[in-house]
């Protein structure tokens, strides 16, 4: 319980990894959940710990992406379909991970598509300068104009391409009506769903949309709650 912040990561690791080596998974969801929320050991002059409470949704309280994937890995092979969902509950459907996914993959795009309109003005500029045509200050409108324009559709096409990608998708999918943002936040969450479905139902493609049983009942329960499908119709084999 004395050790440092930085040190939480690696603790939590190697305790992950020792359980799944022991097939223990069952303490998954509750030592994610203290993971995030556990206070912060603070050394003071007097050599007395204190501890400060902490934020379960800042960036530094999620679970590491390769951690969760263990443990959920962990869960399934364990058969237990409430410990599967805890566990992914638990990492992938935080706000702490949201988070985290967005300062590790928007935030450089997001702060290049800020930076945009004056780097387009500043090559508006310089582009007027090399024609003799029409007035400096309207060449420069022109050319910002022309250059936002191509900046905005290239980007808005990237943007969908990225958010509407579903190539990795097998049995889950989003239901229709959800938002791309969204969609792309919470591709992890929908991945492991989609795995727990491949674990808990038939092995064949011939037989998929075949399972029955309460548990798989559930599980499409959960998934309709979550705003995904699971076996979506019409992109079953021969159902097109």
């Amino acid at each position: 319980s004395s050790s440092t912040g930085s040190s939480f990561p690696a603790i939590l690791k190697s305790y992950v990894e020792l359980q799944c080596l022991l097939q223990r998974p069952e303490s998954f969801p509750a030592v994610f959940t203290l993971y995030r929320e556990k206070p912060v050991p603070r050394p003071s002059k007097s050599g007395v710990i204190a501890y400060d409470e902490t934020s379960p949704n800042k960036v530094s309280a999620s679970v590491p992406p390769a951690v969760a994937d263990m443990a959920i890995d962990a869960a399934i092979e364990s058969r237990d379909l409430s410990l599967a969902l805890g566990t992914i509950d638990a990492t992938y459907c935080t706000t702490a991970y949201k988070r985290s996914k967005f300062l590790r993959s928007a935030l450089f795009p997001l702060t290049g598509f800020l930076l945009t309109p004056p780097a387009a003005y500043t090559l508006a500029t310089r582009f007027s300068d090399y024609q003799s045509t029409m007035d400096p200050a309207m060449a420069t409108n022109i050319a910002m104009a022309g250059i936002m324009t191509y900046t905005m559709a290239v980007g808005t096409v990237g943007y969908v391409a990225l958010t509407t990608a579903n190539d990795q998708m097998v049995r889950v999918t989003w239901s229709m009506g959800v938002p791309l943002w969204e969609r792309w936040v919470r591709e992890e969450e929908r991945g492991a769903i989609d795995k727990i479905s491949q674990a808990w139902g038939f092995a064949s493609k011939d037989k998929w949309g075949e399972e029955e049983g309460e548990e798989w009942d559930y599980l499409k329960e959960f998934c309709g709650l979550r705003g995904m499908m699971l076996d979506r119709v019409e992109l079953m084999d021969g159902m097109e």
